[in-house]
């Protein structure tokens, strides 16, 4: 429903114009159908109005929600920036096993 909301907003303000030109074309002819062209322009627009606007807040209310986390994150990230660990100070553990290896095959011969 998110995803059509700003199409049925457009739509309905759209109608809405319609409706207020059609309610001005018949003004002077009949009085009782201009009133109700009036009237569902009226309802039309607020209601276009209402979704366009619901859905503006919910994706800024998103996007601060994502800016927030995406802030939090880089002062996380900010904090292990202190630390400077070269290529050789990182010992795999496979590494360590296959020069044991070697070295006990070489005591074993």
């Amino acid at each position: 429903m998110k995803k059509f909301r700003p199409i049925i907003g457009i739509s309905l303000l759209v109608q809405a114009v319609t409706f207020f030109i059609l309610c001005l074309v018949n003004v002077e002819k009949r009085k009782n159908l201009a009133r109700a062209f009036g009237v569902f322009g009226a309802i039309g627009g607020a209601a276009g109005a209402y979704l366009l606007v619901t859905d503006y807040q919910e994706r800024k209310k998103a996007q601060l929600e994502d800016e927030e986390f995406f802030d939090e994150f880089d002062e996380l990230y900010g904090d292990f920036d202190d630390f400077e660990i070269a290529e050789d100070d990182i010992a795999c553990a496979f590494e360590e096993d296959a020069s044991e290896e070697t070295a006990e095959n070489s005591d074993a011969e």
